[in-house]
């Protein structure tokens, strides 16, 4: 199956599905070609699909190395997702991103690694620094609520509930933090979150409620 028909399918799902229930918003935030990294917090099965039906332009996925396999295989690649095998310095994964960001696609990653089963924020993976410091890509943060309650792991089928989906504003990580030391990779992918979390109702920041915010990257 195409992307474009995935795609289709997603939206068309949501609808039937959620209805009103289902808010988009920020979407004007959101370059419309170039390279771009989106970074995501992740709180139910359906993120992914959500992302790239609602995302008004196409999107790569990263996604963990477990779900390539026979049928999911193939519905995985058609949605435009690369195997990552997770906690793992994996070349060829991060070869397929930088490349595709090279080309000028948008790829979505999950600083946070895996699902939050609480739908609060987790720390995230110090890769989605790397990945991000390295590619010099600029940078777009969506937050998502809601999905949890649309499929979560008891559930064998989905079920209307309350979900949003906000695009923030386009930003870049800054080379130091804010007492002027050089930023590593894990203090870089906590400055992702903050953008996420800075989009997210007050009980979803999780880790990151409060968190000091970086300097901006100066033009």
């Amino acid at each position: 199956m195409s992307y474009s028909f995935l795609t289709g399918l997603a939206r068309l799902l949501t609808r039937l599905l959620l209805g009103s229930k289902f808010h988009l918003g920020g979407t004007a935030n959101l370059p419309r070609s170039g390279p771009l990294l989106i970074v995501s917090n992740h709180v139910g099965a359906v993120d992914p699909a959500i992302i790239g039906g609602w995302t008004p332009r196409p999107v790569w996925f990263m996604a963990k190395a477990e779900l390539f396999h026979g049928f999911w295989a193939w519905l995985m690649r058609g949605y435009h997702a690369f195997p990552v095998v997770r906690h793992s310095p994996d070349r060829t994964a991060l070869r397929r991103a930088f490349g595709l960001l090279k080309q000028g696609s948008a790829v979505v990653l999950f600083p946070e690694g895996h699902r939050s089963e609480s739908a609060r924020l987790l720390r995230a993976e110090p890769g989605a620094g790397f990945i991000a410091r390295r590619s010099g890509a600029p940078l777009v943060p969506i937050a998502i609520t809601g999905t949890q309650n649309v499929l979560s792991r008891q559930q064998r089928f989905p079920r209307p509930a309350d979900v949003s989906m906000t695009f923030g504003e386009p930003f870049q990580l800054p080379e130091r933090n804010q007492d002027g030391s050089p930023m590593d990779h894990q203090q870089s992918a906590d400055y992702l979150m903050t953008k996420i979390a800075a989009l997210l109702p007050l009980e979803y920041q999780g880790e990151y409620t409060s968190a000091p915010m970086p300097k901006e990257a100066q033009a």
